[in-house]
């Protein structure tokens, strides 16, 4: 039914383009607006689960490596950070949901494009577990590794639910969704770029059904302690 909705929102789009000087832009704007485009679009974002032990196999530097050994030898860090991992899907869920309730035009993708802060969607109850691990993890750390949570930006674009219409995605960007635990001589170019390489290889297998790109990056203000 949605798909054939969306159909007869792209003919009815398609037919006004012909008539509107403003051309792509002007059916961007229909598309953007239309409940079932948004509607599509947020049953197909799901923030991806991540493994507690998320860090083993990375090629990171000797002395992350060193760190993230410890944590992930130790339980209290393992229940913790799957705790975070497990809130972090619920507010990318809603904040998904939030944002394509207020689509603006697009070109590329052609269904439109939001922004949407996921922090707000943090509620008291979920942002109870962050502080938790971060004191998971001063527990093991030795204190020239501790550093304070660092947030993560998810951006998504996703695929067209027509195939011969591959334009017809949502774009989403989603400042402040995931808080992960990096210890401070981790916070460098080279070891930060793996962690962001891991999180957008794992978002892109398990969604790639649903998402034509899915990329994270570090939130803007992160302090880098090393």
């Amino acid at each position: 039914m949605r798909s054939f909705l969306l159909l007869a929102s792209l003919v009815s789009g398609a037919a006004a383009l012909r008539q509107d000087h403003r051309g792509a832009f002007s059916l961007a704007s229909r598309l953007a607006t239309h409940p079932e485009a948004s509607d599509f679009g947020a049953q197909n974002v799901d923030a991806p689960a991540f493994s507690a032990r998320w860090t083993s196999g990375l090629l990171l530097s000797e002395k992350c490596t060193a760190a993230y050994n410890i944590l992930n030898n130790d339980q209290g860090y393992l229940d913790a950070v799957a705790l975070v991992f497990d809130d972090a899907r619920m507010v990318g869920k809603a904040t998904a949901e939030a944002c394509t309730r207020h689509l603006k035009p697009c070109a590329d993708p052609l269904g439109g494009t939001c922004t949407e802060n996921a922090r707000p969607f943090w509620t008291e109850d979920l942002m109870s577990d962050v502080p938790e691990l971060e004191r998971a993890c001063a527990k093991v750390l030795p204190e020239d590794e501790l550093a304070p949570i660092m947030w993560l930006n998810e951006y998504l674009v996703t695929k067209s639910p027509l195939s011969y219409l591959p334009f017809l995605g949502i774009e989403l960007k989603l400042p402040n969704i995931l808080p992960v635990y990096v210890p401070a001589s981790c916070r460098n170019d080279a070891d930060e770029g793996m962690i962001l390489a891991y999180f957008n290889d794992g978002c892109a297998r398990e969604e790639k059904k649903q998402l034509k790109q899915c990329k994270f990056s570090i939130a803007e203000g992160e302090a880098r302690e090393a």
